[in-house]
């Protein structure tokens, strides 16, 4: 994936269904890790409602539903279906049901569910955000000059280095660029200095 679409910041909204209530709320996360927590989070904050349904999609094409209780398929699917719609990536959402007394049947669930979802993500302000990788280069203090103008020219982001005998410096790029940025970099040293991938990343723009 080049480039994709995440929420600038968190969204909610809140529709009722023949007295059942539902409440969504979505938000942009880093990765599993942090959208499990947030799903988790979640459902330990409305313990008391009738079901806490998650789901979230990521920009490695990791997704995840669980129907929460729900007859199957009319809860959890229905959420990922709104972020897809949305087309939207890196983001983790939950809709909160409290029952209202009366069946709404598995089309009502889908309808509800995904209509909570989709009136959260109306109009959220969303922004560009680009996979990235972490690089670590290590490199003999004289060639320090070469490894920044090469690290600058591709736009590295986050740069932190330390010094000892030799200088080790960390940078983010797009991870479309570091096969580029590799061979530039060996290049501008005369072959004496390689770039290791150390993590990964994501880079944001506005």
């Amino acid at each position: 994936m080049e480039a994709f679409r995440t929420l600038a910041g968190p969204v909610e909204a809140e529709i009722r269904e023949k007295g059942s209530r539902f409440l969504a709320r979505a938000v942009p996360v880093a990765g599993r890790t942090a959208a499990e927590a947030y799903c988790a989070g979640q459902a330990h904050t409305y313990r008391a409602a009738t079901h806490v349904v998650p789901a979230f999609r990521l920009h490695d094409g990791t997704e995840y539903a669980s129907d929460a209780g729900e007859p199957s398929g009319s809860a959890g699917p229905p959420l990922l279906q709104a972020l897809r719609g949305a087309g939207l990536h890196d983001v983790a959402a939950v809709v909160v049901r409290w029952y209202g007394g009366t069946n709404l049947g598995i089309g009502g669930l889908v309808r509800a569910y995904s209509g909570a979802l989709a009136e959260a993500l109306r109009d959220a302000p969303v922004r560009d955000a680009t996979p990235g990788v972490r690089l670590e280069v290590r490199h003999d203090h004289d060639r320090t000059s070469a490894v920044l103008r090469t690290v600058a020219a591709f736009g590295g982001r986050d740069l932190e280095r330390s010094y000892a005998d030799d200088v080790t410096c960390t940078f983010v790029l797009p991870a479309a660029a570091a096969a580029r940025f590799r061979e530039a970099l060996r290049d501008a040293t005369a072959g004496g200095v390689d770039a290791t991938e150390v993590g990964s990343a994501v880079i944001y723009g506005g």
